[in-house]
């Protein structure tokens, strides 16, 4: 079985189309979302969702942040496989199978699939194209991927590292000391919203700039409200 997790925060509005597209995924599966604290109307939504959806949804609370959330969601997880899948990102119908699949392959213990932002910028797609070359040349993914992993392999790894960002970059170098990461060719529809909501060239600009200076072990705070979304 695929356990698909999901950090949320403040995410009311995005609630029902998500739920929708996780419903009408093929099961087996089961969806845990870890709230890091909402101040909206995020858990009431799902509770309403929940008697209504067609998978087993366990809600977990969690202290604030990305890797610490998704944490907590794995110590949830019943399914041998986890898929850490962000509540604006679309996944295509067969993904659990391909996952399933990918997991079958000599020596690999996970992977991601293939970015594709859901507006046809020119930037945007530019990024996506550095993205999966990134991905399919240095076994690295970002959280946008849909990053998928053994839950045995997970835990042996020893899950996410609480960071401010890039949990996920850190969580791929950590990986590859286990195993080997894959890129699926199926696409994950990302929204943009982000880039929408703090300017496409600013955005790039200091991803660009937090992905050099994590390089040096260096990630400063002031650059979250950046590149969180949660």
């Amino acid at each position: 079985m695929l356990s698909i997790i999901t950090p949320v925060l403040n995410e009311e509005g995005n609630i029902p189309g998500f739920l929708a597209h996780v419903g009408s995924l093929p099961g087996p599966l089961e969806l845990i979302v870890v709230d890091g604290g909402s101040t909206d109307g995020t858990c009431r939504a799902l509770e309403a969702a929940a008697g209504s959806f067609p998978h087993r949804i366990v809600v977990v609370s969690s202290p604030r942040g990305r890797g610490v959330q998704m944490n907590a969601g794995a110590r949830h997880a019943a399914g041998t496989a986890v898929l850490f899948l962000h509540v604006d990102c679309r996944i295509p119908p067969d993904a659990p199978d391909v996952i399933g699949r990918a997991l079958e392959r000599e020596g690999v213990i996970g992977g991601g699939f293939f970015h594709t932002f859901a507006n046809r910028d020119p930037l945007l797609c530019l990024t996506d194209w550095f993205g999966n070359l990134l991905a399919a040349r240095t076994q690295t993914f970002f959280g946008d991927f849909g990053i998928f992993v053994d839950k045995e392999a997970f835990f042996a790894i020893g899950g996410y590292e609480p960071l401010p960002y890039l949990e996920d970059v850190e969580f791929s170098r950590a990986a590859r000391r286990h195993g080997r990461l894959v890129q699926v060719g199926r696409p994950i529809i990302v929204s943009p919203r982000r880039y929408l909501l703090k300017g496409k060239y600013r955005l790039t600009a200091v991803y660009i700039l937090v992905m050099l200076l994590n390089l040096a072990g260096i990630r400063p705070k002031r650059f979250i409200r950046y590149v969180v979304d949660m």
